[in-house]
């Protein structure tokens, strides 16, 4: 009885182990569809417990820390989004997408050094991102410097034409295209 017991037992927690695999992709599908639905606070609460869990692959835990990196910005937490973005880069570290989320946080907590040297590496690998070259012109109108600002506003509006704030933002500065 006592063997039949233990068996009981293994198997429960077989079972429990197995369902913590699944509930850690399953966290992570939950984050990113509470991300996606704009619920920030819950997205960060699902990507914590799925990069948690331990299931989840390499590019998923750098799915799950981009997603929550990204929910703590839009809650106004730019040093959490730092941690999971580097935290990211850890384990991805010639992702052009997590230097530029990372460089854009580096800005908005005005850390202007350390936002220009991630936005420039998110160029370096990745010469088509609007995103970086627009964010970059935003460091570059912070420090005065419209000349590069204006460039780099038109650069994202030559790769992605339809956004059309890149334009008016060089227009702004006095140029267009």
């Amino acid at each position: 009885m006592r063997g039949m017991r233990s068996a009981v037992i293994l198997a429960a927690l077989l079972g429990s182990i197995s369902a913590a695999s699944a509930n850690g992709v399953e966290d992570n599908n939950n984050c990113y569809e509470q991300f996606r639905g704009g619920d920030m606070k819950l997205a960060i609460y699902y990507c914590s417990r799925a990069i948690q869990s331990g299931d989840l692959e390499r590019g998923d835990v750098v799915v799950a820390l981009l997603n929550r990196g990204v929910a703590y910005k839009n809650t106004g937490n730019l040093e959490m989004a730092v941690v999971d973005y580097s935290s990211a880069l850890e384990l991805s570290p010639n992702d052009a997408l997590l230097y530029s989320n990372r460089g854009n946080a580096y800005r908005e907590l005005g850390r202007a050094p350390e936002a220009m040297n991630d936005i420039n590496r998110s160029i370096e690998l990745n010469p088509e991102n609007p995103a970086a070259f627009y964010v970059r012109g935003l460091l570059f109108e912070t420090m005065g410097d419209t000349e590069n600002a204006r460039r780099d506003f038109l650069r994202a509006h030559e790769i992605n034409p339809d956004d059309k704030e890149f334009r008016e933002r060089a227009e702004a500065l006095g140029g267009s295209q």
